[in-house]
């Protein structure tokens, strides 16, 4: 729904987070040595500097405020409500990543597709770079939905605690691969041309892994050479890969259309976060369990995100009935197990208070 929507409905929804937060579960570590921050439609970081003395205090301000964002910072402050920044002192920062849904002509409906995609690339920083090159623990990640259109990933380790921006931004750029050549993986030594094995880490690895794989598609495979048609050329190619020795691609311009496989390869090989998120020591996060005020919906812990569907699991309210007149064109959307849409500009309709609390926010 149009954000230039009457007081009266503002205040509706407000009442509604306030309700919430006085009988929520929150989940924040350490709250006393946070800053938080709360918005509104317009800002969604209105206020910030903001202090408490613990759990209890964290959620009178809530109840009092009822603000429709609330941000933490993955910092550890001694003095989280001082200012400048300085004041602070800092001690300590979680590592955070940020990924959101790419743009879409979705638009701010966002679709079930572009979740289920930014799901697919939560998952795969979690298994191929936090765990698999960074060597962090499951124990040491938490996820939540962003209430939106993304998540968060929280790591809470000794190994990251302390690193300063530098650091952190040096994190992000090998995530979203910032830099990495093809002639980093690759050199001729005159005789041969030798590159990364599938055993090998870090990015190296997961070319050879992937490209490995793909041989077994027929259109990358014979992109590669129509010579790979043959099954035991195929087979010759993998076993050369194997020891890193790719010259046994008999084509011409071999370098060449390595170097296409590979600018083409490592988009979708790196990580498609929020570099300056990851980088920035102080940052404000959206809390998680938090409400989202651009959906009424969860910044949900996830603790199992193969099974997470933010439609049906991030949804913070019942199923009471609440009667809405929409303001503009909205989609079929699903939200819990219930169907609706679309609507009209100027149509009525009696939904689910989760439901209606989602179009309001909107």
């Amino acid at each position: 729904m149009e954000h230039g929507m009457a007081t009266r409905e503002e205040k509706f929804l407000r009442k509604l987070f306030s309700e919430f937060y006085s009988k929520c579960r929150l989940t924040v570590r350490q709250p006393e040595k946070r800053e938080f921050g709360f918005g509104g439609w317009e800002k969604k970081i209105e206020f910030r500097h903001i202090g408490v003395k613990g759990e209890q205090e964290l959620r009178a301000k809530l109840v009092s405020d009822a603000p429709l964002y609330v941000s933490h910072s993955v910092a550890y402050f001694e003095f989280p409500d001082a200012r400048p920044m300085v004041r602070k002192n800092w001690l300590s920062a979680d590592l955070v990543f940020d990924l959101d849904a790419e743009s879409h002509s979705c638009g701010k409906f966002t679709c079930e597709k572009c979740l289920e995609k930014v799901k697919a690339e939560a998952r795969q920083l979690i298994d191929d770079f936090l765990l698999s090159d960074f060597g962090l623990s499951k124990g040491e990640i938490s996820v939540n939905f962003s209430g939106s259109r993304g998540y968060h990933v929280h790591v809470v380790s000794d190994a990251v605690a302390k690193l300063d921006r530098e650091a952190r931004r040096e994190i992000a750029d090998y995530v979203t691969g910032t830099g990495l050549q093809f002639d980093r993986l690759f050199w001729n030594d005159g005789k041969k041309f030798f590159g990364p094995k599938p055993t090998q880490g870090g990015f190296g690895g997961k070319f050879a892994r992937a490209f490995t794989s793909r041989l077994e598609e027929e259109e990358f495979a014979l992109s590669v050479s129509r010579k790979l048609r043959d099954p035991q050329e195929k087979a010759k190619l993998k076993s050369a890969i194997q020891t890193g020795n790719w010259d046994n691609i008999g084509i011409v311009s071999r370098e060449k259309k390595l170097q296409e496989k590979f600018d083409t390869m490592k988009l979708t090989l790196a990580g498609r976060i929020d570099a300056n998120v990851t980088a920035d020591t102080s940052k404000l996060i959206r809390m998680p369990n938090s409400l989202h005020g651009g959906s009424g919906f969860l910044a949900a812990s996830v603790p199992d995100l193969e099974k997470f569907d933010p439609m049906r699991d991030a949804p913070a309210f019942g199923e009471e009935k609440l009667k809405i007149k929409a303001t503009e064109a909205i989609p079929a959307l699903r939200i819990k197990e219930f169907d609706f849409g679309p609507l009209a500009s100027g149509d009525v309709r009696e939904l689910a208070m989760h439901s209606a609390v989602y179009l309001l926010c909107k």
